[in-house]
């Protein structure tokens, strides 16, 4: 299974949009799915049609998926900000982060997990990301780069300032980075923070068109994602590692 053959994240589209059969559709005719109420789990469609129109009715629930990874069985796991709101008023009941594993059969789902409560700092899709878009800023790799992006990506403009605010703004500004600095970025480390953004640490060197060193920083970039996608950036490269005070502060 990978990601590439099987639309998972067209599965949250339809359960956001509350298109139940749509969602059913998707599912095999002897789905497992966990019903975590009542410690049990319902099989086939037609139990989670009933338990989505009647136990659920008072309850909207919404998924933003972060990332998603194939696992070694194949199982493809999703990381996900979960919002429960009330159906009848809209007020927000919880906000959780959680982990989600399909199990995909014959391009349908068999199986459903959930962890709720995830609290990992790190996930798998996350770091393939990050190596990827390293990769390819390191390249100078405008399209590859521009990959790692959502299409409606909006961020401040680190190098020169204004607004980065569509695809091709991003593309552009690749374009004149590349054309003016060569990058060698090395990711130190990253950790997902309680909303969810990626702050990664990274060493990051940068030379002038004759080859001059103009950058040898570690710098501090906040990376915001939805379906694996970037969709905000903030970056902070001051040259200050804050990862000493900050794990100082932590032990006062």
């Amino acid at each position: 299974m990978s990601l590439d053959a099987f639309p998972i994240a067209r599965l949250y589209d339809l359960f956001n949009a509350r298109d139940l059969e749509g969602f059913l559709a998707m599912l095999t005719p002897d789905v497992e799915w966990p019903d975590e109420a009542e410690d049990r789990v319902l099989i086939g469609r037609d139990a989670i049609r009933v338990y989505a129109l009647e136990t659920t009715a008072p309850l909207i629930a919404r998924y933003v998926p972060i990332a998603f990874h194939v696992e070694a069985d194949g199982r493809i796991a999703a990381l996900a900000r979960q919002l429960i709101a009330s159906a009848a008023d809209g007020s927000l009941w919880s906000s959780t982060r959680v982990l989600h594993r399909w199990t995909v059969r014959e391009n349908l789902v068999a199986r459903v997990e959930i962890e709720q409560n995830h609290q990992d700092l790190t996930f798998p899709g996350i770091d393939a990301m990050l190596a990827g878009l390293m990769a390819r800023l390191n390249a100078g790799d405008v399209e590859g780069a521009l990959a790692y992006f959502a299409p409606d990506a909006r961020f401040i403009d680190s190098f020169e300032g204004g607004v980065i605010e569509s695809r091709d703004d991003l593309r552009a500004h690749l374009a004149h980075l590349f054309d003016t600095i060569r990058i060698r970025m090395d990711l130190i480390d990253y950790r997902i923070e309680t909303d969810d953004r990626v702050r990664m640490r990274a060493r990051i060197e940068t030379r002038g068109p004759g080859g001059g060193l103009w950058q040898d920083d570690v710098i501090l970039i906040w990376y915001r994602l939805e379906r694996g996608l970037i969709v905000t950036q903030d970056v902070d490269d001051s040259g200050r590692d804050q990862t000493s005070h900050e794990q100082a502060a932590d032990r006062t």
